[in-house]
């Protein structure tokens, strides 16, 4: 699947879309994990859910470092809380370098 810039994410609401980028931020809650990822374009929310992915992209989600590259799949979403009005929901994620703490 070909690349999506973060900064044209708004022109694919209800599409699948690949982002690759930097994660700049992550947080945790009950089975959520809400990844802050980066690319050269700007900043996305991308939300990794427990009980909606398998275990490998769980385990890839949970184990991000600050500045790890990683590849996003998911779906787009509009959400007007959000910087630029969308946020993704990942269906897979995968870790290509891990950033040493």
């Amino acid at each position: 699947m070909t690349q999506t810039l973060i900064e044209s994410l708004k022109q694919h609401v209800g599409q699948t879309v690949t982002i690759r980028g930097w994660l700049h931020n992550r947080r945790s809650s009950k089975g959520l994990e809400f990844l802050v990822v980066r690319d050269g374009s700007g900043v996305v929310q991308c939300v990794v859910t427990r009980d909606q992915v398998d275990n490998a992209t769980w385990e890839a989600a949970s184990s991000l470092t600050h500045e790890s590259s990683l590849e996003v799949v998911g779906t787009v979403r509009e959400d007007d809380r959000q910087l630029g009005g969308v946020e993704v929901t990942a269906d897979r994620v995968a870790v290509v370098s891990l950033a040493e703490e």
